[in-house]
C-alpha cells in the first residue's frame, strides 16, 4: 500500500514536486502551498493520512522505488512515474484504500482511534474481570472520556461489549482480510495483549508504511461508517461524538479571512494584524483553497483568472514560474496561486 500511496503521489505530481512535497501532503501540514498542491493535484483524499512518517523513511523508500524501476528521480529531485511504475498503479484494487478522506477527517481519526482502542479494552477487561490494568493509550482526554462512557452505561456494559464486537465483526467482514487482520492483531483487552507495529511487521511480512496505512484505512473506515450509520453501530457511532470535520483554515488565516469579510484591504490587515505581506497572502490562498464562494474580486477580475487557468491548462502545469513566464510576468506569483486556487473549484463543480 505504501508503493502506491507514492507512487499516486508522484504520479499526480507530474514531476513538478520533490520528495518533500510528498511529504508534507502525508504528513498533513497545514501550510498554503501543501494545501494548494493537495486541491490543485487532486490528492485531498490522502491529505494527512501518514502523520507518524518519518521523512528520512520516505527518502529511503523513494529510493528503493527508484531502483526497482518505478519512478526516476532527476538531477533537481524531482520524480517522475516510468512506464513500470504506471503499470504497477492501475493494477492496485482500488478497494484497497478507497475510504481515505484525508483533507476531512484527519484531524479527529486520532482521537477516534484512542476511544476506540482504549474502550475496546475496558469493556473487554471488564467482562473477564480484570480490574486493574494498565491503559494502552496515555492520553488523559482519552482516559477521561472512557471513564464517562464506563459510568453512564455501566448497567449496560454487557450489552455494549456484545454490541461492539458485534459491530466490529460486521464491519472488518467487509473489509480486505489483510487489513482486517492487521486490526484484530492490534487490540488488547480480557488478558489479551495487542502487537505492536515490528510485531505486525514480522508476523505478516510487511513493511512498516505498509502496516501504518492499512491500519489507518482501517480506522478511517470503521469512523466513516459508524458515523453516518448511528442505529446500524451505535458502540461505535457512541467513539465518534463530538469529531466533526475539520475545518483546515489555520486559526491565524480565519482572521484574516475576517477582515477580508468586512471589506479592509490587504495593506489595513497588514498594519491590524503587524503581519508581514506574504504571511497575510498565505491567508488570502488558503481561505481561496478551502471556501468555496470566497470572493478574490478586489485582487483579480474574473477575467484574470481565466487567463491564468487556460494558460495552466494550455501548458498542462501548476507551476507557477513557467506560467508567470508563459504570461510574460503580467501577474505576481500571490496573484497566480490566488487564480489557481478559484480555477481548482470551478474544475469541480464541472464549469468551463
Amino acid at each position: 500500500m505504501f508503493d502506491h500511496v507514492v507512487l499516486t503521489c508522484v504520479d499526480r505530481f507530474r514531476g513538478e514536486r520533490t520528495v518533500s512535497g510528498i511529504y508534507h501532503l502525508l504528513t498533513g501540514k497545514r501550510s498554503s502551498q501543501t494545501l494548494q498542491d493537495a486541491k490543485g493535484y487532486e490528492l485531498d483524499r490522502l491529505f494527512g493520512i501518514y502523520p507518524s512518517l518519518k521523512r528520512e523513511q520516505l527518502e529511503r523508500h523513494a529510493q528503493a522505488l527508484v531502483q526497482d524501476g518505478l519512478i526516476q528521480i532527476n538531477e533537481q529531485s524531482f520524480p517522475t512515474i516510468t512506464s513500470g511504475g504506471a503499470e504497477q498503479l492501475s493494477s492496485f484494487p482500488v478497494d484497497e484504500l478507497k475510504h481515505f478522506e484525508g483533507m476531512v477527517w484527519h484531524g479527529v481519526i486520532p482521537t477516534f482511534v484512542k476511544r476506540v482502542y482504549l474502550l475496546l479494552q475496558m469493556m473487554a477487561n471488564s467482562n473477564a474481570g480484570i480490574h486493574h490494568y494498565v491503559p494502552i493509550v496515555d492520553d488523559y482526554g482519552t482516559q477521561q472520556w472512557v471513564r464517562t462512557v464506563y459510568h453512564q452505561f455501566q448497567d449496560k456494559l454487557p450489552k455494549m461489549v456484545e454490541s461492539m464486537y458485534e459491530e466490529i465483526h460486521h464491519l472488518l467482514k467487509k473489509h480486505p482480510s489483510n487489513q482486517a487482520d492487521l486490526f484484530a492483531y492490534r487490540l488488547t483487552g480480557g488478558g489479551i495483549i495487542g502487537m505492536t507495529i515490528d510485531q505486525l511487521k514480522r508476523e505478516f511480512g510487511l513493511n512498516g508504511g505498509d502496516v501504518e496505512l492499512m491500519l489507518q484505512h482501517t480506522h478511517y473506515y470503521l469512523f466513516l461508517e459508524s458515523k453516518k450509520k448511528k442505529d446500524q453501530y451505535p458502540v461505535l457511532h457512541l467513539c465518534t461524538k463530538g469529531l466533526d470535520a475539520t475545518h483546515l483554515i489555520t486559526r491565524s488565516a480565519r482572521k484574516t479571512y475576517q477582515y477580508i469579510q468586512q471589506g479592509l484591504s490587504l495593506q489595513e490587515i497588514m498594519n491590524i494584524r503587524r503581519l508581514k505581506k506574504s504571511t497575510i497572502q498565505d491567508h488570502i490562498v488558503e481561505s481561496a483553497l478551502i471556501i468555496p464562494d470566497f470572493s478574490i474580486a478586489s485582487f483579480l477580475s474574473e477575467q484574470d483568472v481565466q487567463e491564468i487557468n487556460k494558460m495552466g491548462i494550455q501548458m498542462n502545469t501548476k507551476k507557477l514560474k513557467q506560467i508567470h513566464e508563459a504570461l510574460n510576468g503580467k501577474y505576481d506569483y500571490f496573484e497566480l496561486r490566488l487564480a489557481l486556487a478559484k480555477g481548482q473549484h470551478a474544475i469541480k463543480e464541472g464549469m468551463t
